[in-house]
């Protein structure tokens, strides 16, 4: 079984090729480019250099997001595109998951956070498999301050060194969640864009 996993929802987008459960390869775009020059010849170089074609993917994966408003659209949209071209399903993953199953094995609680500007984040809390709180936007700083003290912390938001999701693990996500599989997805948002959130101010002033 293949399955193709895409996430564009960082400032580098990555492409990762899965064979009967096993990483095949995983590669990263041109960070100097937009996702929308580079989303799709991400996908055909990693197939190319595998030898395998769209047709022979038999799943997709992708993340929805919180992220990138722009870019979670891009990759959304690329992979609802794909699966409706091939006929196969898609299984979405969001950021928080992604970000939480790069950390190693722990039995502490891990938070994920997205840095979403001006002391707000993205944030879910996991710990061994279970989500103790859903992906939300959040004030980070009552939000940590209620955690319990042994959470591990992984994202780019009140961490050392910084991790970005990648497609990796929105592929080893997807393959353990074949229930979650539909024939489109939609973007993961948790709160209204700069352009809405302007808007909504001026329509309110107005």
């Amino acid at each position: 079984m293949m399955l193709l996993a895409l996430d564009t929802t960082s400032a580098v987008a990555t492409a990762a090729l899965f064979r009967d459960g096993a990483l095949v390869a995983e590669r990263e775009a041109d960070a100097g480019k937009k996702h929308a020059e580079t989303a799709l010849p991400l996908i055909e170089t990693i197939l190319e250099k595998n030898g395998v074609t769209i047709k022979q993917i038999d799943l997709f994966a992708v993340d929805i997001g919180p992220g990138s408003f722009t870019g979670v659209r891009i990759g959304v949209s690329l992979v609802n595109a794909l699966a409706f071209a091939t006929g196969k399903q898609v299984i979405p993953v969001d950021s928080l998951r992604t970000l939480a199953l790069s950390v190693e094995e722990t039995e502490k609680p891990v938070c994920a956070l997205i840095d979403a500007r001006n002391g707000n984040a993205y944030a879910a809390l996991y710990q061994q498999g279970k989500t103790l709180i859903e992906p939300c936007a959040v004030e980070i700083e009552p939000f940590v301050a209620a955690l319990p003290q042994d959470t591990v912390f992984v994202g780019d938001a009140q961490v050392e060194e910084k991790t970005y999701p990648r497609a990796r693990f929105v592929g080893l996500y997807a393959l353990t969640h074949p229930e979650s599989a539909m024939p489109e997805t939609e973007p993961l948002y948790l709160r209204p864009s700069q352009a809405e959130r302007t808007k909504q101010k001026s329509d309110r002033e107005g």
